[in-house]
This record gives C-alpha cells, sequence and structure tokens, in this order.
C-alpha cells in the first residue's frame, strides 16, 4: 500500500487554496456587477456621436454609422469566435500530447512489510491519437465550418438591417423636415390672405360666412402643423438612436437602387442573406446529427506513453497499443440525444423552405408596390403642375375680381395637399428600395461594409 504523509497532503492541499485566490460570486455580488454594467451615462451617446462624425453625405453616414452599432460590432465578434471554434474542433483529430510530473515523499507500508519511504519526483509523458470516433469528430469540424459560415452571415444580415433602419430614418427626418417647409409655406400665404378677407369683411364687400370658411380652412392646417410637429420628436428620437446626433438640413438621399440591382435582385432572390442563414442552419444541424450518430460507435485511439518513477532504483516504462473504448449502456442518453439532433435538423429544414416561399412572395410585392408608387409619382407630379399652374390664373384673376380670396386659399390648400403626397409617396419609394437593397444584401456592399471591417472608436 503506498500513501502521501499527512503533513505533505496538507502542505498541498494549502497551495492549491492560496492559487484559487479569487472569491466566489454570491448572489449580491453579481446582481451588484450587473448593475454596475448596465448603467447609462451621457458619455456612451457623446462617445458614440463621436465615434460616427456625420458628414451630411447619405450613403458615408450610413456606413459609419452602421460600422458604430453595438448590435454589428457584436456581430463581428461573434464572427470572430466562430472562426475560432474551427481550430477547436480539428484539435480533437490531432496528436494530444500530455505531460504529468509529482514531486513529493511517497511511503509504502503493509501488514507484515517494513516501511519504506522515497523522497523525489516522478514525471510521465503520454501521447493519444483518434484513428475511429464513429465520424463525431469530422462531424464536429464540419459543424464547426457550418457555424462559422452562419456567423459570417448573420453579421452582414445585421449590416443590412442596420443600415436600412438608419436610412429609413434619414428619410424620416428628411421627409418630415420638407413637409413642415411646405406646409409652413402654404399657411404664411393663408393667413395673409385670411388677413385680405377680414379687411373685405369689415368694409362691407364680403360677407361674413366667408370669413369664417377661410378661417377653418387655415386651423384645419394649423392642426396639421401640430401633428407634424409631434412626429418630428418621434422621428428625431430614432435618428438619434441611429446616428448619434440630431437631424439638421439632411438633403433628399440618393437613389441607390438601379435597375441593374432591381434585375440582380429578382434572378438572384435565393442568394439572400436571410435564405443563406437559414441554409447554413440546416448544415450545421445536419453536422450535430452525424455527431450524435457517432457518438454511438466506439472509438479507437492509439496511445504511448513513458514514465519515469520517483524511486532512482526503479526502471522507466514505455507502454504503446491501440485503445478500444465503447459505452454500452448509458441509459439511453445518447439515442435520445440522435433523435434530438433529428428533429432539430427537420426544424431547420422547415423553417428553409418556409423562408423560400416568403422571400418569393414579399420580392413579388415589393416589385409591384414600387411599380404602383413610381404610377403614383407620375400622376402627382402631373397635379403638382397643374394645381401651379391653376394658382397662377387665379392670381391674375383675383385683381378683376373673377377670382375670390377664398378660393384661392382653397387652391393653395388644395396644391399642399398635392405637393405632401407627393412628398410622401417619395419618401415610401425611397424606403422601400432601400428594404429591398437590404433584404438582398445588396445595401451593405454598396455602403462599403463587410464582416473583417473593424468597429469605429470615439476620437478625443
Amino acid at each position: 500500500m503506498m500513501k502521501f504523509e499527512p503533513q505533505l497532503l496538507f502542505a498541498l492541499s494549502a497551495v492549491a487554496l492560496t492559487a484559487c485566490g479569487s472569491s466566489q460570486y454570491s448572489k449580491e455580488t453579481v446582481k451588484s456587477e450587473a448593475l454596475a454594467l448596465a448603467q447609462v451615462t451621457p458619455d456612451v451617446a457623446i462617445e458614440r456621436s463621436g465615434a460616427i462624425k456625420l458628414s451630411g453625405a447619405f450613403e458615408n453616414d450610413l456606413s459609419r454609422a452602421v460600422r458604430a452599432w453595438p448590435e454589428y460590432i457584436a456581430a463581428q465578434s461573434a464572427a470572430a469566435e466562430a472562426r475560432e471554434m474551427i481550430a477547436v474542433s480539428e484539435a480533437a483529430r490531432k496528436p494530444q500530447l500530455r505531460a504529468n510530473s509529482n514531486l513529493g515523499k511517497l511511503t509504502e507500508t503493509g501488514a507484515g512489510i517494513a516501511t519504506k519511504s522515497t523522497d523525489g519526483a516522478s514525471a510521465s509523458v503520454t501521447m493519444s491519437q483518434i484513428v475511429y470516433d464513429g465520424g463525431a469528430s469530422l462531424a464536429a469540424i464540419n459543424g464547426a465550418q457550418a457555424a462559422a459560415y452562419g456567423a459570417e452571415i448573420e453579421t452582414q444580415v445585421v449590416a443590412n438591417t442596420a443600415a436600412h433602419d438608419a436610412g429609413a430614418a434619414w428619410i424620416d427626418a428628411q421627409t418630415i423636415e420638407a413637409r413642415q417647409r411646405s406646409l409652413a409655406a402654404v399657411m404664411s400665404k393663408a393667413d395673409e390672405m385670411l388677413g385680405q378677407i377680414d379687411t373685405l369683411v369689415a368694409s362691407g364687400m364680403v360677407d361674413k360666412s366667408a370669413s369664417t370658411s377661410a378661417d377653418i380652412a387655415v386651423r384645419n392646417l394649423e392642426l396639421e402643423q401640430a401633428q407634424l410637429n409631434a412626429s418630428q420628436h418621434e422621428i428625431a428620437a430614432r435618428y438619434i438612436e441611429k446616428f448619434g446626433s440630431p437631424p439638421k438640413n439632411l438633403g433628399q438621399p440618393p437613389k441607390l437602387l438601379t435597375q441593374a440591382d432591381l434585375a440582380k435582385i429578382q434572378k438572384d432572390w435565393a442568394t439572400s442573406p436571410s435564405l443563406l442563414q437559414s441554409a447554413a442552419g440546416v448544415l450545421s444541424a445536419k453536422q450535430a446529427l452525424l455527431a450524435a450518430q457517432g457518438r454511438e460507435k466506439p472509438m479507437i485511439g492509439l496511445s504511448s506513453g513513458i514514465t519515469s518513477p520517483m524511486s532512482r532504483t526503479d526502471q522507466s516504462s514505455f507502454a504503446v497499443g491501440f485503445e478500444v473504448s465503447w459505452i454500452i449502456g448509458d441509459g439511453g442518453r445518447r439515442k435520445a440525444d440522435t433523435a434530438a439532433k433529428a428533429a432539430r435538423l427537420e426544424a431547420a429544414q422547415q423553417a428553409l423552405e418556409g423562408l423560400k416561399l416568403k422571400g418569393k412572395s414579399q420580392l413579388d410585392t415589393a416589385v409591384s408596390q414600387r411599380e404602383a408608387l413610381l404610377k403614383s409619382l407620375t400622376m402627382l407630379s402631373a397635379q403638382n403642375t397643374a394645381a401651379s399652374k391653376e394658382i397662377e390664373i387665379l392670381w391674375s384673376q383675383l385683381a378683376t375680381g373673377q377670382t375670390t380670396v377664398r378660393q384661392l386659399i382653397d387652391a393653395e390648400v388644395s396644391a399642399y395637399r398635392t405637393a405632401d403626397r407627393q412628398i410622401t409617396a417619395k419618401a415610401e419609394l425611397a424606403k422601400l428600395e432601400l428594404k429591398m437593397l437590404a433584404t438582398s444584401g445588396l445595401l451593405a456592399k454598396k455602403l462599403g461594409l463587410n464582416e473583417k471591417q473593424a468597429p469605429l472608436k470615439a476620437t478625443k
């Protein structure tokens, strides 16, 4: 019988406990540290604004906003993690080298045997190599490759989604400013004409009812102005969330969707990031099933090792040979795991099929909506031109009495409504085209975004 001296065991235990110097988490400690991490300070918004550094150019600002967006940075980090996991999986199929050593005092004692103590050190080196494991390790490598590809596609999905959301916030902010300017212009004219009506009413040239109806029309415009102002606050908050600073002097965003882009989207809709991401999920689930099936089979490995004993009088030993390991019974764990992985694969395949049907339907709907908006804009442009000509004629007839001020107010309000619908339709078209580019994955490419770009940092 061999045993370590109690004093030596105590000393080794003390050393081991000393090495574990960090304190164990308590519930209060976890809560305290979580609350500290969750604190939001004004510096966060300042740092984000400093990192983006807006230039006023639509594409440049979108690109910089996305690169500073936390979700995009997180997706990049997740993709980097997934790439490293490939090396982790591959390591299992390579030779495993281990070294072990012991330093201390060994005492041998027993009934009828003289006690013998040995001081010194022993060491051993072993090497093992998997020869056969039912394909489990290979499936793990393939699964890691599929997961890494899926993580890279996830980066594209996040980049396109973030770019679309930021672009939509820009368009909404620019649109609300344009609508407010248009409304302010017609209200200025209406107030001036309302003053003229009041003068005519006071002189008895116009009935009081004309002033009342005109006043109602102006008050309706004021109500619209209040509604636009309320919407502007919500839109400005969304813009600040995406770009880190309030909207200011935004120009009309450029038309990013070209006819070549539209043709490519219609032709290659099945290569959209969302579909590729779902397909990567199918591949990952398939490899997970193969790995589970492999774990039900025996494992054969080649191992060798050399051991140097503690006693100088003992000889070193060397061993080499095959090792066979096969779990005969495990309570049904592996069988259940294989069934679970098969169900996961079926779910992933059906999710992919559902996305295929949904993707084609959404594309057809988007194309139809775009055509309808283009037609509407053509008609609204013609109506806007006709309304402008009508107002010119009415103004020219005002001095001769052929036109009343009330008619002119109605014409100005009607022209404003046409112009407002035109502004809104342009915004809807721009956001729809932005959505089509984002869904197809082309938006991030146009903005120069890819999963290997370094995130933006705030500059001081």
